[in-house]
């Protein structure tokens, strides 16, 4: 389904902390530096897409670049810890573009062994409260239990990052995964975003590998962090 044959493994984690949490990301993803320079990022992004997506139009490599910029900035100002980008192949032959970013809550105090199906349950329940149009339900992973938020959201995206005067509008389907933390109070947020909703359903496979994939322990074998 994807453009790239490799998979990678990514870490969620305080700075020079042991992480809180792995997961692994299948082809056709491609994790942002979020401490580069955003002009160098961009830069090297374009180099980078050009071989990674051969096929894909230059439309679709410059909205992959920009778009993604212009998220990576929203994600980095709200507290992201990684953000990574996709232009996958999907069943019907079509490219598809998409976001993943996750973002974690450590708070300082509260109970090191948490109750964690009740916290998922909570999370449940406040998306239940603040997006009465979402489909909202609990689910269990291998690393635990895990709440789940999908909805549409109508966004405008700022004209000039595509040349234009006036924002560009765009619907976003969303879905979020809450899975409270293992290593103590807290929890990590999974967020994935696209305008592809036409292809939700493949986009759900994929998602289904990523969040069965997470995990407290480093994964093993020829995987790269």
């Amino acid at each position: 389904m994807s453009t790239t044959d490799a998979e990678t493994s990514s870490a969620v984690a305080p700075s020079a902390d042991v992480p809180d949490l792995w997961f692994e990301l299948p082809p056709g993803f491609m994790e942002f530096d979020l401490s580069e320079d955003p002009e160098e990022r961009m830069l090297r992004m374009a180099d980078a897409v050009d071989p990674l997506f051969a096929t894909a139009t230059p439309e679709q490599k410059f909205s992959l670049i920009v778009s993604g910029e212009y998220i990576l900035q929203t994600m980095i100002a709200a507290g992201a810890e990684h953000v990574s980008s996709c232009l996958l192949r999907m069943s019907d032959g079509e490219l598809s573009q998409g976001t993943l970013c996750v973002l974690v809550e450590r708070p300082d105090t509260g109970p090191k062994n948490q109750d964690r199906q009740g916290s998922a349950k909570r999370t449940a329940l406040q998306w239940r409260d603040l997006h009465p149009d979402a489909e909202v339900g609990l689910g269990t992973l291998p690393y635990g239990p895990a709440a789940l938020c999908i909805r549409d959201q109508n966004l405008l995206i700022p004209g000039p990052l595509f040349g234009l005067d006036e924002p560009v509008p765009a619907t976003v389907r969303q879905v979020q995964f809450c899975v409270p933390l293992k290593t103590g109070p807290g929890s990590a947020l999974f967020v994935f975003m696209t305008e592809d909703i036409g292809h939700w359903s493949d986009y759900l496979d994929v998602l289904n590998g990523i969040m069965e994939s997470v995990s407290a322990d480093e994964p093993q074998g020829e995987k790269q962090v």
